[in-house]
């Protein structure tokens, strides 16, 4: 069996920046995509997704977006940039290609769905948070008498074929459908379960990511504390819509409990206007009946789930409780927590952007690998 020098699982753009970065470095790879086609993800994702940071903070390493693409680039457009990137770079993608395992013995072992075994001497897991979608449940849940999806198969508020429209979460996805359900003239609530941190796409002209840059060194209680008087005059009557203002920052949040607030590109303008409600946490349905913990009721004929994913990692890690006990996941900023030559990318929320908190990543890890190879030689 010929070792591999990197295996890489995941064709996303966690993936192939470090392939990219790697490729640059002269160190081979070999990228393993379950999916048909690489950038699965931004295939699944609904169909009026654009990025919410603007085109010249989110390229690859290497490879500048198309002056042609606007400055938020939609979900199309980042599908065509990651298949130009793909070609540009000849990274060596192999597609339906679905890992299982990934175990250390003296070098890596890597399992796939179709038999082969694979080894190698350094792995990078770029599968990312959003892997395996999270579906609450409530009582009654199987007696609604419409649908219940979940964001991910989402696409637009026509495919839905309903006039009364819940979304459950208050993510971007959340608020991004419940916008677009309300421009399509649907009546659109939302649930909402606890305090929440909203942020504009862009303050006086400028992207809140170019800003985040800027503060990007500044600790981030006060990077929130200086943030603080601008977010509350933007949105200081969101209580009186229903909602409540979480009492830390929107970076403190990110960082330490792994939440990332809704930006805000026209949902909290609806709210105002009053086509989008916002109840609390889903008691119990009966029917097409939904009861709040508030006590109030409403009638729906769908249910969107946007509460978000896991990143499943169990099911490539045997290991995984020993290996990464925060949670199931990385710790915040560690690439290679055990030094054994497995590597994380993609799993590190941003407020700066998280296609350049990547392309950092893959540098990175790039780096680390290039003087392992060395100090062993």
């Amino acid at each position: 069996m010929a070792i591999e020098e990197t295996i890489i699982i995941g064709a996303g753009p966690a993936g192939l920046a470090c392939a990219s970065a790697l490729r640059a470095k002269s160190c081979p790879s070999v990228v393993l995509e379950a999916a048909d086609k690489l950038a699965a993800s931004w295939r699944r994702h609904y169909d009026r997704l654009h990025l919410h940071t603007e085109k010249r903070h989110s390229a690859l390493p290497g490879r500048p977006m198309p002056t042609g693409f606007p400055k938020y680039p939609s979900r199309l457009q980042i599908i065509d940039y990651l298949e130009d990137y793909a070609r540009a770079n000849d990274l060596h993608v192999i597609a339906g290609k679905m890992v299982t395992c990934v175990r250390k013995k003296a070098n890596w072992i890597v399992e796939t769905a179709d038999g082969d075994v694979l080894e190698a001497r350094t792995v990078i897991i770029a599968t990312g948070l959003s892997n395996s979608p999270v579906r609450p449940h409530w009582t009654g849940q199987d007696t609604f008498k419409g649908n219940i999806i979940h964001s991910c198969e989402y696409r637009n508020a026509f495919d839905l074929n309903a006039g009364r429209i819940l979304v459950v979460g208050f993510g971007n996805s959340a608020g991004e459908i419940a916008l677009e359900c309300a421009e399509a003239g649907l009546e659109v609530a939302m649930s909402v379960r606890g305090p929440v941190n909203i942020v504009p796409r862009e303050m006086f002209g400028v992207s809140t990511a170019t800003i985040a840059i800027a503060q990007q060194h500044l600790p981030y209680r006060l990077v929130d504390a200086v943030n603080a008087p601008l977010l509350h005059l933007r949105y200081r009557d969101i209580e009186g819509m229903g909602l409540t203002r979480s009492k830390q920052g929107p970076l403190t949040t990110m960082i330490e409990r792994g939440r990332t607030p809704l930006i805000d590109i026209g949902t909290i303008a609806k709210m105002r206007d009053g086509r989008i409600k916002v109840f609390p946490s889903i008691v119990i349905s009966d029917g097409s009946s939904v009861l709040f913990t508030n006590g109030q009721s409403a009638e729906f004929d769908a249910i969107v789930q946007a509460t978000g994913y896991t990143p499943s990692l169990d099911t490539l890690l045997p290991d995984l409780a020993e290996r990464l006990p925060d949670g199931g996941k990385p710790a915040r900023s560690e690439l290679h927590p055990a030094k054994d030559g497995l590597y994380f990318c993609g799993f590190n929320a941003a407020t700066t952007g998280l296609l350049r908190q990547i392309g950092i990543e893959a540098r990175l890890i790039a780096n680390s690998i290039v003087e392992t190879k060395s100090a062993s030689i």
